[in-house]
């Protein structure tokens, strides 16, 4: 087997494994997702190390097997977004349709990285060769070097920024006015509470969660304001604290308001050990959806300023 095709196929797969390391972060992983992962890695690894040599043979057809990657790539996609839905249902906190979506597209965009990587290590390599005749030990090392800094520089631009890059996050209080109707800061009205030990429940093992807009902007606050995004970030903290609650219970489903004056999210939430920090920094970490960017892009003035809602 070519030397040069199996660095460049070992490099395409290591730049799946370093953007691993970001998936355990937001997204539960088992074995047998995993293992899925390392073989469809594998394969656009291959696919992106054989294009070159094709090529060089005039073998112009082979080029097709990119078109039959990308078709594949994009039924892994919606693959995985059709296992995600079907989980809905069982799901204490949902993750939500922008938030499935969101995963989807990721997993797909990340085979599309190892091929280019593969594709970019073993171009160089021939490159290297054919017009500047360095040794093929050399040259090797050179593009195995540069597979390398490419993967790493993938993995910093398909990073994506979490709620701690355009809001600040702060507990509050949580108190019943008018005996039943939950507070959160000094938001009123989040639900009605009727059973007496639910609300003491609340006042127990409760945290309040205020997401507030970082500069007063509106643009950042957009991003809080869509409702795929609320839902990711309550799922967020459901899958790094859990939830005190059960099915029949559904007072506890923690409900993200707006606050109509500040423009901040207000949270009442009841996790499994009430870790204050632990809660707020699961709120931190919440990746930015794609499909909540964009929008209030004209909104020149601060919130509170004349003219805000």
């Amino acid at each position: 087997m070519d030397t040069a095709f199996v660095v460049a196929l070992s490099i395409g797969v290591l730049s799946r494994l370093i953007m691993l390391n970001v998936d355990k972060k937001q997204y539960p992983t088992q074995p047998n997702v995993l293992l899925t992962q390392l073989v469809l890695a594998f394969v656009a690894s291959a696919l992106g190390a054989l294009v070159v040599p094709a090529l060089l043979e005039k073998s112009y057809t082979s080029i097709t097997f990119l078109s039959l990657a990308a078709e594949q790539f994009r039924k892994v996609r919606e693959s995985r977004r059709n296992t995600l839905q079907n989980l809905e249902d069982i799901q204490l906190v949902k993750r939500g349709s922008a938030f499935i979506e969101e995963i989807a597209r990721t997993y797909e965009v990340r085979n599309y990285m190892c091929i280019v990587t593969s594709f970019s290590t073993i171009s160089l390599y021939h490159f290297m060769i054919k017009e500047f005749n360095i040794s093929q030990n050399n040259s090797l090392l050179i593009s195995g070097v540069f597979g390398l800094i490419l993967a790493i520089i993938l993995k910093k631009l398909l990073k994506r920024k979490s709620i701690s890059d355009i809001a600040d996050v702060r507990q509050v209080e949580i108190k019943f006015v008018d005996e039943s109707i939950l507070q959160v800061g000094d938001l009123k009205g989040i639900t009605n509470v009727g059973l007496e030990s639910d609300r003491q429940r609340f006042l127990e093992n409760g945290i309040g969660i205020e997401i507030i807009p970082k500069d007063n902007n509106y643009i950042n606050a957009s991003v809080l304001y869509d409702a795929g995004q609320r839902q990711a970030i309550v799922y967020n903290i459901y899958s790094r604290v859990g939830l005190f609650r059960d099915d029949n219970e559904p007072a506890f489903v923690p409900l993200p308001r707006r606050h109509p004056q500040k423009q901040s999210i207000m949270i009442a939430y009841i996790p499994i050990e009430r870790d204050v920090e632990k809660v707020l920094e699961a709120v931190r970490s919440c990746p930015i959806l794609s499909s909540s960017k964009g929008r209030n892009l004209s909104i020149n003035y601060k919130i509170g300023e004349k003219g805000s809602v």
